[in-house]
C-alpha cells in the first residue's frame, strides 16, 4: 500500500509538472531557456558543485570519527553525491538515499552504520535549522516588497511557522531521546522480545546524538555555517539562471524567489523531488515579484536539466564503489 501511494504521488508531481508548463507560451519559454547556453550552463554547473560541496562538508562535520582533511572531503561529497541521486530517483520523499550513504560508508570505509547514521541525523537538523534562518530571513524581504499582497504574506508566513515546526520537533525527538522511550514501551509489548535490538540499536544512536550536542559544539557551528553557505549559494544560482535566461534580479529578489521555493518544497516534501511543486513555486514567485511567469518556468527547467546532468554523472560515479563491507578497518 506505501509503495503505491508513492507511485500516486509520483504520478501527481509530473502531473503539475505539465500543468505548470502549459502554463507559459512554449516559444517564449523555449527562447528564454536557450539563452542559458553551454557557458550559462556549465557556470550553473560550478556554482552547483559548491553548493553541493558546502552539503557534504556540513555532513562531514557531523562524523566526528573522520578526518577533517581532503582525502575525507572527496569521500564524502562523492558518496553524497550517490546517495542523493537515489534521493532523487526513487519515490521515498527524500529519504531512499540516506541508507545508501550510510552503507556505502560502512561498504568502502567499514564506518559502523550507527555512527553514519547518528551524523545524517544531525546533518539534516543542521540543515534544517539553518533553512530557518535563511527562509526567516527571505520572509521579512518578502513583508517589505510592494509587489506583495497580504494573502501571499499570510502564506509565507504560514509555511515559515511549518518549518519552524517541524525543525523544533525534528530536534526535541533527538534531545529527549523519545526514540529510546518509544523503543523501551514495545520492547515491553507481547512482541518486544522480537524488537530488542532496535531498542538497543535506537538507544545507542541516541547516546551518539547526546555526546555530538555536548562534546563537539565547535564541529556543530561549522556544520550549520556550512549548510547556510548551501542555501546562499541555491539564491546565487537562481540570480544567474534570471540573467542568463533575460531577466535580470538583483540578489535580493533572488534570496526571496529561493525562500519560496524551499518553503513550497518543505510544505510538500511527499512529493518525489518537488517535481510539479518547485515549478509551480517558481512560477508564482517570479511571476509576484517581476511579472514574468515564464521567466519563473525557465529557471526551474534549468535547474531541473541540470538535476538531470548531475544525477547522470552521481549514478555513473557509484559504479565504481564497494557494496560490500570490507573484512578489516583501513590502514
Amino acid at each position: 500500500m506505501a509503495k503505491f501511494a508513492k507511485f500516486i504521488l509520483l504520478f501527481v508531481g509530473l502531473a503539475l509538472f505539465w500543468a505548470v508548463v502549459l502554463e507559459a507560451d512554449l516559444d517564449e519559454l523555449w527562447a528564454e531557456v536557450s539563452r542559458v547556453g553551454l557557458r550559462g550552463m556549465a557556470v550553473v554547473m560550478f556554482v552547483y558543485a559548491f553548493y553541493f560541496a558546502a552539503d557534504a562538508f556540513s555532513w562531514q562535520l557531523t562524523l566526528p570519527s573522520v578526518g577533517c582533511n581532503p582525502c575525507w572531503m572527496g569521500r564524502m561529497f562523492l558518496v553524497r553525491m550517490v546517495g542523493e541521486a537515489y534521493n532523487n530517483i526513487t519515490p521515498t520523499a527524500s529519504m531512499g538515499g540516506e541508507p545508501v550513504k550510510a552503507w556505502l560508508l560502512k561498504s568502502n570505509w567499514n564506518i559502523p552504520l550507527r555512527d553514519s547514521g547518528a551524523s545524517l541525523v544531525i546533518a539534516k537538523t543542521t540543515s534544517m535549522f539553518s533553512l530557518v534562518v535563511f527562509t526567516a530571513v527571505g520572509v521579512l524581504m518578502l513583508f517589505e516588497h510592494s509587489q506583495l499582497n497580504s494573502g501571499h504574506r499570510v502564506v509565507a508566513a504560514s509555511g515559515l511557522f511549518f518549518l519552524v515546526l517541524a525543525v523544533v520537533i525534528f530536534f526535541l525527538i533527538q534531545r529527549l531521546k523519545l526514540s529510546t522511550f518509544l523503543g523501551r514501551r514495545l520492547e515491553k509489548m507481547s512482541f518486544g522480545p522480537k524488537l530488542t535490538m532496535i531498542a538497543r540499536a535506537t538507544e545507542d544512536i541516541d547516546r551518539q546524538f547526546a555526546s555530538f550536542y555536548s562534546q563537539h559544539r565547535n564541529r556543530l557551528c561549522w556544520s550549520l555555517m556550512f549548510a547556510m553557505s548551501n542555501w546562499i549559494l541555491g539564491a546565487v544560482e537562481v540570480y544567474l539562471i534570471m540573467d542568463f535566461i533575460g531577466h535580470p534580479v538583483s540578489f535580493g529578489e533572488a534570496w526571496m524567489v529561493e525562500c519560496m521555493v524551499q518553503l513550497v518544497r518543505t510544505v510538500t516534501f511527499f512529493i518525489p523531488a518537488g517535481l510539479g511543486t518547485q515549478e509551480g513555486a517558481f512560477l508564482i514567485a517570479v511571476d509576484t515579484l517581476i511579472g514574468a511567469p515564464s521567466a519563473g518556468i525557465a529557471t526551474a527547467l534549468v535547474r531541473r536539466f541540470r538535476d538531470i546532468i548531475w544525477i547522470a554523472l552521481s549514478l555513473f560515479v557509484g559504479m565504481f564503489f564497494a557494496v560490500t563491507p570490507p573484512r578489516s578497518n583501513p590502514s
